[in-house]
């Protein structure tokens, strides 16, 4: 499997397990609090990843020292706000709303990167964007295209949107790391910062806004999946696919997650799959394979 194929497998994987945060981040809504919810999965994901990757933290601190505000920057976008603002966005909006929000991520990059990074466009790209654009508001409007502007009138998606962004400045900002910085080493410290950025805000949801987090079976089950596979596989799956192709190309793949995010509802939740979903789920593949040249699951 050459690089390119791997990153593709890499991407489509994540995209799977961060269909799973935002069914999982939906459901358990009504019993845990947004801000919670962020700091207990990402505390849990510090015992073991820290231990894990503290040996690469401590070669690549010197590297780090030398870019404080951009690494300061890194792990406020990905691990203290993404999620966060996701988990107050899914609070009062649909998790449909907030997956079909989510396949903004990729207009923000091809936004964001010319500026920051100096990389032009190619035609072929954007078209793969808008394809694939076409068949996440086929699969999320169930065919009733209509609904799609009433989705902005939301404060939830608001938030959503936020996190949109957030994620998409941390995608691009990925690729001015210097050598040398990167893998376990720089998933410890985002993990670190972010988590120290949402602790003041968890004690005040906690102890001023007095709603703790109260733990039970299901609840653990769900911090346990979205620590471990949303987070540690996923972002660790994003980083190194990022670092092989590009956010630019890395971006498209955000499409598979409504598309997963809809296997995921009609197995877990009971909801049926009717055909604009399939159609939607052809125009998402359809704009992954016109975007990067070939499909995501192809064989070497």
């Amino acid at each position: 499997m050459n690089a390119n194929r791997l990153a593709y497998v890499l991407l489509t994987l994540t995209a799977l397990f961060w269909a799973g945060n935002f069914v999982l981040a939906r459901a358990v809504h009504n019993s845990v609090p947004p801000v919670g919810l962020a700091f207990w999965r990402w505390l849990v994901v510090a015992v073991f990843v820290i231990p894990w990757g503290l040996q690469e933290l401590r070669a690549q601190w010197p590297l780090m020292r030398r870019r404080p505000v951009l690494m300061l920057i890194l792990g406020l976008l990905s691990v203290g706000a993404f999620n966060t603002l996701i988990y107050v966005g899914v609070q009062t909006t649909s998790a449909v709303n907030a997956l079909l929000l989510i396949s903004a991520i990729p207009v923000f990059i091809l936004l964001l990167a010319p500026p920051l990074l100096g990389n032009p466009l190619r035609p072929r790209q954007t078209l793969g964007v808008a394809i694939s654009a076409a068949g996440v508001l086929l699969v999320l409007s169930h065919g009733h295209l209509a609904a799609f502007g009433s989705l902005i009138h939301h404060t939830g998606n608001l938030w959503v949107l936020a996190g949109v962004f957030s994620w998409a400045l941390y995608s691009v900002l990925l690729r001015r790391l210097p050598p040398g910085i990167g893998g376990r080493g720089l998933f410890v410290a985002t993990v670190i910062i972010g988590l120290t950025i949402l602790l003041p805000f968890y004690l005040l949801e906690t102890f001023v806004e007095h709603r703790p987090v109260h733990f039970d079976g299901t609840l653990v089950v769900s911090v346990a999946y979205l620590a471990l596979f949303a987070s540690v596989l996923a972002y660790m799956f994003w980083n190194k696919a990022v670092g092989m192709i590009g956010a630019e190309h890395a971006g498209v793949f955000i499409h598979l997650m409504p598309a997963f995010g809809l296997i995921l509802s009609a197995v877990l939740l009971g909801e049926r799959v009717s055909l604009p979903d399939l159609g939607g789920l052809a125009l998402i593949l359809a704009g992954l394979f016109v975007a990067t040249g070939r499909l995501p699951f192809r064989r070497a």
